[in-house]
């Protein structure tokens, strides 16, 4: 899975939630259209707030590089730094990710059981074929439309209680006593196939992005293997490369 934010954020009360939320829809739809953002006037009228928690929305993404804001001149949004807010290379609970990004989120588990771990799975994590593994599907949405479905397999040396509200990271940290400290994730795109497709409520065939992640402790332990598929119409990430200076080489 994929939890930490790039810029500490402070802690806001639901109403500044709520108008931080709607003030990010505006920003996306500018991002996307190419135009500045509405006036403060209009934005507050169409978010029904006070001046004071528009300009408290507003400085909290200028302060990220979101959006740029000059006296005397329209509101503009950078896409790049838009783009930036959701990384590929960092760590995210997907509820966090999507509440970043100005939607409402809700997560419900589809399914979850312990068996024997799946033969590819255990190829990847290095595990005999016969370990046990609590196996969890989660469906997170953004705006009541489908955004993500996690597999997450975890190895557990004996069968554990399971609380299907808890992030599986705090499952790992009580099972192993070691948390997950990084991640190897491959990215890919699949067609969903009839199963997917009724759980993402799409048609048949509808490409999704993917990122499969082995979750890697402090002991080297291979602690989580999780399949997800993602749709890039709702999220699409960055991922941020540095490129060594040309003049550093001869």
């Amino acid at each position: 899975m994929t939890s930490f934010s790039p810029l500490p954020r402070p802690r806001l009360d639901p109403e500044q939630t709520r108008v931080h939320h709607g003030l990010l829809r505006f920003v996306r739809e500018a991002a996307q259209s190419g135009v500045p953002m509405p006036g403060e006037i209009e934005l507050t009228a169409r978010l029904e707030c006070t001046r004071q928690q528009l300009r408290n929305a507003m400085a909290d993404l200028e302060a990220q590089g979101i959006v740029r804001r000059r006296q005397g001149t329209v509101t503009t949004v950078d896409p790049i730094a838009l783009r930036m807010s959701v990384r590929l290379e960092e760590q995210w609970e997907h509820a966090e990710l999507l509440d970043r990004m100005g939607y409402r989120s809700a997560v419900d588990v589809i399914s979850f059981h312990t068996g024997q771990i799946a033969p590819g799975v255990a190829a990847l994590m290095e595990l005999p074929e016969q370990t046990l593994a609590l196996r969890v599907r989660k469906r997170w949405r953004a705006d009541d439309a489908v955004a993500m479905i996690a597999d997450d397999v975890v190895p557990i040396p004996h069968r554990v209680e399971f609380t299907p509200s808890e992030s599986i990271f705090t499952v790992i940290s009580q099972v192993w006593g070691e948390p997950v400290i990084w991640e190897v994730s491959t990215p890919g795109v699949v067609a969903l196939d009839e199963e997917m497709a009724e759980l993402f409520e799409r048609p048949v065939g509808t490409p999704m992005m993917t990122l499969e992640f082995v979750g890697i402790g402090a002991s080297g332990r291979r602690l989580l293997h999780s399949f997800e598929y993602h749709s890039p119409d709702i999220v699409s990430y960055s991922l941020l490369r540095t490129v060594r200076p040309p003049w550093s080489s001869q």
